[in-house]
């Protein structure tokens, strides 16, 4: 697990992770070989294996648009997104 540059708080990362630079990954559990793009900003976000955040990306601030995305969203707030989602 890589964490370049980003900020990780209470998370938990599976092996293999990546977060690049100026990203944020807040309350998150990330399983393995997940990359996290730059200034992407995850809260409350669990996210499956072999998964790539692009660049830019806000997941788990707007459930609305997560819903839009596809993303299973919880009545608590927690977004997941599944295994090999492709943005």
């Amino acid at each position: 697990t890589i964490i370049s540059g980003g900020t990780v708080r209470d998370s938990v990362l599976g092996r293999g992770v990546r977060t690049h630079s100026y990203s944020l990954v807040e309350s998150c559990v990330l399983f393995d070989e997940v990359q996290v793009g730059r200034h992407s900003h995850l809260h409350r976000v669990i996210v499956d294996k072999d998964v790539v955040i692009p660049p830019g990306t806000t997941i788990g601030l707007n459930p609305d648009q997560d819903a839009e995305r596809g993303f299973t969203v919880t009545e608590s707030g927690v977004v997941v997104v599944p295994k090999g989602y492709v943005f």
